[in-house]
């Protein structure tokens, strides 16, 4: 394969004209694809659906209470709080707003089923009886006779017989506040649109509480909690990266005193990016904005490839020399990172199809612009590369042989040992509760666990699929239309319209359970998600080091540094309580990607120096090492990040990075010469 290669360098060589005709050709269609691509914010895209989980996800959000926004007005008495909502209502006069709950209690009743439990059925036939009718009646008539629980009309509409305790209900009232209702015209996940709706509901709860200042006024809802993710998300993701460009660009530009070769860089990594959103775009118009956030620790992965060329240089007498001796460990360190990515594909989650389609495709046209583009543009005369350097500690770790030292070996194994019980540990490593990564603060967790037990019962009963069933047996083996005869009768001598009853009667004759989501089985289902990747990128990437070394042995010695990485960092998360989440599971693809790198470089250095004789590990070391500090400043700095999801992928990474590098450099010199004096 490098003699192909290496013929096609010389060729173009020679023939630059064709070079910079095909890369324009090239170019022309990437940039189109990419511009045509779509950018959405919504994090179910992370959760792993089936088709009727889709289906459901989509009647969910359609329904007018995933799309609520509800206005809390807290302190003062009530009379104050109706005057401060009259005011909004008068402020906003082109939204509908409401102060009846009666849309919450329907939302409530219309999945009455849900709440009736096992031991309830027991009694059914016994309060289904003219007396017990006739007595449950008159309560509710006494109950709407009583000042201020008029709103409970549509809860005794739709259960006159009580089979769900009103207390349930009651018991959810907090004194001292009262509540709006305003459904937003663009439902729950359209941010860019619910954006400049709550911008102007927050200026109008502003001008309204400078008029009741004693009043509290806030806003909470779906709506609401998607759009502050949204905010946090691009508010954390610009400070972070701002903040990682600076260092990046101010390591580089110590490191490599010429500015061409950060340009190069720039240009590697820019052509792989356009690379990747444009075969992304062939496959999907729209992709979750998250996909290209999390993707951005890609520039990690790909800078390697410049990087080592642009590093290996300064040690060899031409740009062919420098591509004849990087060759190989450039392309199979990309082929097994891409196919960790890949095995990304059979997830159901649709986010991280696109992630492994978006990762693999950068990571093929950085490689690809590196080996066929880049070294035509380097220099002949490179610039000396400048150490790197720490106030105690020379980072240039060609001067340090840590792989030589047994007793630093000895003890890292020894650390091993005693971490894998950790790694085997029943406290569960990953947390796949989405609702765990969502950027909320501690009132808005507490106003969402509120409305949640009102408006959606399903979340609050793990068994609600055989509780429907059981709902609909009952009235299967009972005569409904002799139930509703009888109440129709009740209700005509205690006093109530004829009808009145209709939604308790249309859920007798045949309720239709609303598709909901099955909890248990995402929670199943994203624990499974979790097993499969760690152990599709461990066999695919052995299997690939395995393939392009044709030696057992040596693919060992590159992955088992891996292996005992992934206990090791097992093993830090346990005990600092950290757990893997449904966004910062990706990085277990990518550590596995970015580990294998700086492996197959440290292996491939000591097969070089036991085939020709001639040193070239420091200068493998000095690129890997560069490149590790890149990849700690560039996703490490996401520790800064306020948004959950976000904060955890730094803390992961810092984790990850530091423990690969260092079972990278120390395990393999070891192993090589254990498994030669054997």
């Amino acid at each position: 394969m490098n003699d192909k290669l290496l013929h096609i360098y010389d060729w173009l060589s020679t023939h630059r004209r064709w070079l910079w005709s095909g890369l324009t050709i090239v170019l022309i269609p990437l940039i189109v694809l990419a511009l045509t691509l779509r950018y959405n914010e919504d994090i179910m895209d992370f959760l792993p659906l089936e088709d009727e989980d889709r289906e459901a996800l989509k009647e969910f959000q359609s329904r007018q209470s995933a799309a609520q926004i509800v206005v809390i007005v807290e302190g003062g008495d009530e009379s104050l709080r109706e005057e401060a909502i009259e005011e909004l209502v008068i402020g906003n006069g082109l939204l509908d707003i409401s102060t009846d709950p009666s849309e919450q209690l329907r939302n409530l009743y219309a999945q009455l089923p849900y709440y009736i439990e096992e031991e309830k059925y027991e009694k059914l036939d016994s309060l289904f009886t003219a007396e017990a009718i006739r007595t449950a009646l008159e309560r509710d008539k006494r109950i709407l006779a009583t000042p201020g629980t008029g709103f409970l009309a549509t809860a005794i509409q739709s259960d006159p017989l009580g089979l769900m305790d009103l207390s349930a209900f009651s018991a959810q009232q907090v004194p001292n506040r009262s509540y709006a209702f305003i459904t937003s015209p663009y439902g729950s996940t359209e941010t860019q649109r619910n954006t400049a709706l709550l911008d102007s509901l927050n200026g109008q709860l502003s001008i309204v509480h400078s008029q009741f200042p004693e009043l509290s006024l806030r806003l909470i809802g779906a709506p609401v909690i998607a759009v502050e993710n949204a905010r946090r998300i691009k508010l954390d993701s610009l400070i972070c990266i701002a903040l990682s460009l600076v260092l990046i660009v101010a390591l580089l530009a110590y490191a490599f005193p010429r500015r061409r070769d950060l340009w190069l860089i720039v240009l590697s990594v820019s052509f792989g990016w356009l690379t990747g959103m444009a075969v992304l775009r062939i496959f999907t118009p729209t992709v979750s904005a998250m996909v290209l956030g999390i993707g951005s620790v890609l520039i990690g992965i790909a800078v390697n490839y410049p990087l080592h060329l642009l590093v290996h240089q300064r040690y060899t007498r031409s740009v062919r020399q420098t591509l004849e001796e990087v060759l190989s460990p450039l392309v199979v360190g990309n082929i097994t990172t891409v196919g960790a990515f890949l095995a990304l594909l059979p997830l159901k989650a649709t986010a991280m199809q696109h992630l492994g389609i978006f990762a693999a495709a950068m990571l093929v046209g950085t490689i690809v612009f590196c080996i066929f583009v880049l070294p035509h543009l380097m220099s002949a005369q490179p610039t000396p590369l400048r150490e790197i350097k720490l106030p105690r500690e020379n980072l240039r770790m060609g001067n340090h042989e840590l792989g030589k030292g047994t007793l630093v070996v000895t003890g890292l194994l020894g650390l091993f040992l005693v971490l894998s019980p950790l790694f085997c540990s029943p406290k569960p490593l990953f947390n796949p509760n989405p609702s765990s990564i969502n950027y909320m603060t501690a009132q808005q967790r507490a106003d969402i666990a509120f409305f949640d037990s009102v408006a959606n019962p399903m979340r609050q009963v793990a068994d609600h699929a055989n509780r429907a069933e059981r709902w609909t047996a009952y009235w299967q083996t009972h005569d409904a239309e002799a139930v509703i005869g009888m109440i129709e009768n009740e209700a005509a001598q205690v006093g109530f319209k004829r009808g009145v009853f209709a939604p308790f009667y249309q859920m007798m004759r045949g309720w239709k359970p609303a598709k909901s989501f099955d909890f248990s089985r995402l929670t199943q289902g994203l624990s499974d998600n979790f097993d499969y990747i760690g152990i599709a990128c461990s066999l695919i990437v052995f299997l690939f080091l395995w393939l392009s070394f044709r030696s057992l042995k040596v693919a060992l010695i590159a992955f088992v540094p891996m292996m005992l990485s992934w206990v090791w960092i097992v093993a830090i998360m346990q005990i600092f309580g950290l757990q893997f989440n449904i966004v910062n599971i990706i990085l277990a693809t990518f550590i596995f990607g970015q580990g294998d790198d700086y492996t197959i470089f440290i292996v491939e250095g000591l097969l070089y120096e036991r085939r020709t004789g001639q040193t070239i590990l420091p200068q493998y070391k000095q690129s890997i090492m560069l490149s590790a500090l890149i990849m700690l400043i560039g996703i490490g700095i996401l520790v800064f990040a306020v948004h959950p999801a976000m904060h955890s992928l730094g803390v992961v990474t810092l984790i990850g990075m530091s423990v690969v590098l260092l079972m990278a450099v120390t395990i393999p010199p070891f192993l090589f010469r254990f498994i030669k004096a054997i």
